[in-house]
């Protein structure tokens, strides 16, 4: 019998995740209890992608960030001057998305990782003022490491993060009422929240609980809910810990 996993990160973040579980023994009940949505375009977004010709680079931190940001250039008619600009981008799976736009996208050919980003902007010495297009609460590291280099970025956001619509919500909710998870995955600080109060009925002692990373694990502990297994951070050390169980 497959293993039943609770999941409720937002679609766009966990597209490799679900793929890669595909081909393991699970019963995914994918419940997104994060979704991502464009703000309403105002004059700081107008104003910035109207004059993209003054960046030097255009950093594209995931393939949601890339996914807003082609949205929004497409909107106001500027694909063409976002296509002579420099694209960075940190993955292989945000490049692939910007290729898939027409716009040719470089990235370091490493593990997706800021710092190595970073290292390849200093090697090819494009230090100049640079795109950062990203949402109101979401966490990256590359702007900070820029700024202390003295590069200039502008972080650009472009979305926020809202939770499900009632309706999802209460199908999430009689969903797992009727199949409860044997394995729930918190994949976030922030996880911890929404799935507390979202499944107050789930049996935390019962299910195997796996943390996304430390930070993850020290909020369950104040929550009084106890980590079988933590991942160092990334999908695919979460992935890691599932396949182990």
């Amino acid at each position: 019998m497959s293993l039943s996993v609770l999941l409720t990160a937002a679609v766009e973040d966990t597209e490799w995740f679900r793929a890669e579980l595909q081909q393991q023994d699970v019963s995914l009940l994918h419940c997104p209890l994060e979704q991502y949505e464009a703000l309403v375009k105002g004059s700081t977004i107008s104003d910035t992608l109207n004059n993209l010709d003054q960046f030097e680079n255009i950093v594209h931190g995931s393939k949601r960030n890339a996914r807003f940001f082609i949205e929004k250039v497409k909107e106001l008619d500027q694909l063409e001057v976002a296509r002579e600009q420099l694209n960075l981008a940190l993955n292989q799976q945000a490049a692939d998305y910007l290729e898939q736009q027409g716009i040719p996208a470089i990235h370091p050919q490493a593990e997706g990782k800021a710092i190595n980003l970073m290292e390849f902007m200093l090697r090819v010495r494009r230090l100049g003022e640079t795109l950062y297009p990203c949402g109101d609460k979401t966490s990256e590291d590359l702007p900070g490491f820029l700024q202390e280099l003295d590069i200039p970025v502008q972080e650009l956001v472009l979305f926020t993060l809202e939770g499900p619509e009632e309706k999802d919500l209460q199908n999430y909710q009689k969903q797992l009422g009727e199949n409860g998870p044997e394995v729930i995955i918190f994949h976030s600080r922030r996880s911890v929240n929404r799935i507390l109060a979202a499944f107050s009925n789930l049996n935390y002692e019962q299910a195997h609980i796996i943390a996304g990373d430390q930070a993850v694990s020290d909020k369950l502990k104040q929550q009084e809910i106890e980590v079988d297994a933590q991942a160092k951070g990334s999908w695919g050390s979460i992935l890691e810990e599932l396949i182990s169980l």
